[in-house]
């Protein structure tokens, strides 16, 4: 897919072949970067092999999968999805991230919106729930959930620390 500057994404599940040293050089990036994202120390080697066994274990069960955008052959950003159990189990979660240099050119949507259909196709939730979250000061996040159709359904004040103080984290559906 053509992203704005002109340069292409491909959008791929998470395969056996992909390198673990790449995606931890990608999440310890956002670390170091102090991203919004839950991540507030780098991963190990150890760490990120088992995420990557468990994360194809989860797409062999149907239970949730892996998104990665590649720019120029880099991991540029990576989307997940994963159901909910027990009662809960209608319900599909998903999550975003993009590196800092392939943000605000349209990779971020283009990602969301193929998780958003390859959540539809791949889970077929019975309660067409599929929510996120996001912090409550990501404006440009937020901009982008709202702009796919997603709507807050719920804010938790002051829930997770960042930056040396608390900031919101708001949950939003589609």
């Amino acid at each position: 897919m053509e992203l704005r500057d002109g340069r292409m994404a491909e959008i791929s599940f998470l395969a056996k072949t992909d390198s673990v040293r790449e995606f931890m050089g990608y999440i310890n990036a956002l670390v170091e970067e102090d991203a919004k994202i839950h991540f507030d120390r780098k991963v190990s080697l150890k760490e990120e092999k088992k995420w990557k066994a468990d994360s194809l274990a989860s797409m062999k069960k149907n239970e949730g999968y892996v998104l990665v955008a590649r720019v120029g052959g880099r991991i540029a950003g990576v989307s997940n999805a994963h159901r909910e159990r027990l009662r809960t189990r209608g319900n599909v979660f998903l999550g975003l991230s993009v590196a800092k240099p392939f943000r605000r050119i349209g990779l971020g949507e283009t990602l969301m919106r193929a998780n958003i259909a390859a959540a539809k196709k791949f889970f077929k939730p019975k309660s067409d729930i599929i929510y996120l979250s996001v912090f409550g000061n990501n404006k440009p996040a937020i901009s982008l959930y709202q702009k796919l159709g997603f709507r807050m359904f719920a804010a938790f004040p002051d829930w997770i620390p960042y930056k040396k103080k608390r900031v919101d984290v708001i949950f939003m559906k589609l």
